[in-house]
């Protein structure tokens, strides 16, 4: 019976240590245990990578990321567990254009795009141009310190660019641009010119004339636009200012003397004061009479005489003979 039994024991024992031999094997660092594999056609072992343990989930989802997740694998403490599992990283950075950090724009990775998005703009521009530009008035009338405000019309009325230029011709008074709407406020009694310019160089004009407040007292000293200053009460007081300045030269006055020896016109006279229009009229009529009498002034007698041309201007005909 002894003889029976012992072949069945030696055959168990051989069978159990088979069984041991094919087992996943443990190793124990510090307290945890780490799971080994044994790799196909090798006769050792070594630790698995997270890469060969992770789930295809978290496989794929790492494959966007830019970097590999810092959060480690958890590995199963059971013995006989032969599945790991890894959590996958809550954050998967968006991917970038290659060769293009985000939110970093500079001159070695501009959009390569650029010039064909400029190029469209520039056509769609094209495409619909100013074709002419006009403004809601064309004259007007305001007090120093006063503000009126000119509307810009483009036509066509949806064309693309509605850029302009203001362009004013003298300080009598200054303008502010808000969209279409332009503001002109008075700076000093006097008149000027507005131009609006579009982008493709379209014109339109405006002519302005700043006027004295109603309550500011008008004395000779006071700037006037022209208009207001050549009237016929300063037309004739003009012609006193003239003849005394030919008297203190040295010439003698005849009033009987007539015809013309040269004449001296208020056209230009603008944003001046009375005495300012006065003193450069006097200076006009001493000029020509002193090239006229070679400086002999005190030879000559003179006559001077204000007329109307018409149109709003005065002249003075000044008539000179040598004695």
């Amino acid at each position: 019976m002894k003889h029976r039994l012992l072949p069945l024991l030696l055959a168990l024992v051989l069978c159990t240590a088979a069984f041991t031999a094919c087992s996943p094997q443990e190793e124990s660092y510090g307290g945890d245990a780490v799971n080994r594999v044994y790799p196909e056609g090798e006769g050792r072992y070594y630790q698995a990578t997270p890469s060969e343990v992770a789930s295809t989930e978290f496989t794929a989802a790492a494959s966007l990321s830019t970097q590999p997740s810092s959060q480690p694998t958890t590995k199963s403490k059971t013995p006989g567990t032969s599945a790991s599992t890894a959590t996958p990283s809550s954050t998967v950075p968006a991917t970038t254009q290659a060769g293009i950090p985000r939110d970093n724009v500079g001159s070695g990775n501009i959009n390569p795009n650029i010039g064909g998005i400029q190029s469209d703009m520039a056509a769609q521009i094209d495409a619909l141009p100013v074709r002419s530009i006009s403004l809601s008035e064309t004259s007007l009338t305001l007090e120093v310190g006063e503000s009126k405000e000119i509307e810009i019309y483009f036509n066509p009325s949806d064309a693309a660019n509605k850029t302009c230029t203001l362009v004013t011709d003298n300080g009598n008074f200054r303008v502010s641009a808000l969209g279409r709407t332009v503001t002109v406020t008075g700076n000093k009694a006097g008149t000027g010119t507005l131009t609006v310019i579009s982008h493709n160089d379209h014109r339109a004009t405006c002519d302005i004339t700043v006027k004295h407040s109603e309550q500011d007292e008008i004395t000779d000293d006071t700037s006037l636009p022209h208009r207001e200053l050549v009237t016929v009460e300063n037309a004739e007081r003009w012609t006193d200012a003239i003849i005394d300045r030919l008297e203190t030269l040295g010439m003698t006055r005849n009033t009987g003397l007539q015809g013309e020896s040269f004449r001296v016109t208020t056209d230009d006279l603008t944003n001046m004061s009375f005495n300012e229009a006065a003193v450069d009229l006097a200076a006009q009529a001493d000029y020509l009479a002193t090239n006229m009498s070679n400086g002999e002034y005190y030879d000559y007698d003179f006559n001077c005489v204000c007329l109307a041309q018409g149109n709003g201007e005065f002249y003075y005909v000044v008539a000179l003979r040598q004695r």
